[in-house]
């Protein structure tokens, strides 16, 4: 419980700066907020690219770690 309020907590710290930072630079106020839910509208192609290769690799590194726990020969007590 700790952990998840702690992240919470982080996770809405960081909102409020992003959308301190925007309304600083003079950003309409009805896009900043739609801006910081919404990452994904203003990535670039090429982070887009990197996020993608992130997520397959620890798609992958899962599978592989399942795969292995699977195979792996279970003792009997």
């Amino acid at each position: 419980m700790k952990l998840f309020l702690v992240s919470v907590l982080l996770a809405a710290g960081l909102l409020i700066l992003i959308i301190l930072l925007d309304m600083l630079m003079g950003v309409d106020p009805s896009k900043v907020v739609w801006k910081a839910i919404n990452p994904f509208r203003v990535i670039e192609p090429a982070e887009m690219v990197i996020i993608l290769i992130f997520v397959s690799v620890f798609l992958i590194d899962s599978f592989i770690t399942y795969r292995k726990q699977k195979k792996a020969p279970k003792k009997q007590s």
